[in-house]
């Protein structure tokens, strides 16, 4: 006779249900670290897209205020009037600071300046951030906020450690 016997097919189920067990497994895994990776990924992007602003802002910055810290930082930018041009003697404050695990960049404008006020998140997750205020020396030297003509930034996002430099405009 012809045909398949129960054995067979038996057989030949338990066979593909091992194989769709294996195969599920294997994409639940992929899936895991597809998810780890892209938290990875997006822990670097924004931690170089803060990096990118911070340094950019240090180099705009003519000065360090006084009232800046290990966690927050406050530069002097010239402020600008309605034509784009700088007004001598004024400043506006652009502030980096920790805020419930958000790391934020405000702009605090003068009242003569034209640009506009802002308070926009950087970053999310981030443990820690923290200044230092260096000066020109070789090897540089701690300085107090207003005497920095660099900063060490550090900033710890999700465990991760990143550290960049940048320099005032002026020096």
């Amino acid at each position: 006779m012809k045909g398949i016997t129960l054995l067979e097919v038996l057989v030949a189920m338990g066979i593909a249900t091992i194989v769709g067990v294996l195969l599920v497994v294997i994409i639940t895994n992929s899936a895991g670290l597809f998810k780890d990776q892209s938290s990875k990924v997006s822990v670097g992007v924004n931690t170089n897209d803060s990096f990118s602003q911070i340094r950019a802002s240090i180099k705009q910055a003519s000065a360090i205020s006084d009232q800046s810290g290990s966690g927050q930082l406050i530069l002097k930018v010239a402020s600008i009037d309605a034509g784009g041009n700088i007004i001598d003697s004024t400043y506006d404050d652009f502030v980096f600071l920790i805020n419930q695990k958000n790391l934020h960049f405000q702009i605090i404008p003068n009242l003569s300046s034209s640009r506009k006020s802002k308070d926009s998140i950087l970053a999310g997750n981030v443990d820690n951030i923290n200044f230092q205020y260096l000066n020109f020396v070789n090897p540089p030297a701690e300085v107090t906020p207003a005497a920095a003509t660099k900063i060490r930034i550090s900033l710890n996002i999700k465990s991760s450690i990143a550290t960049a430099e940048a320099n005032l405009r002026n020096d």
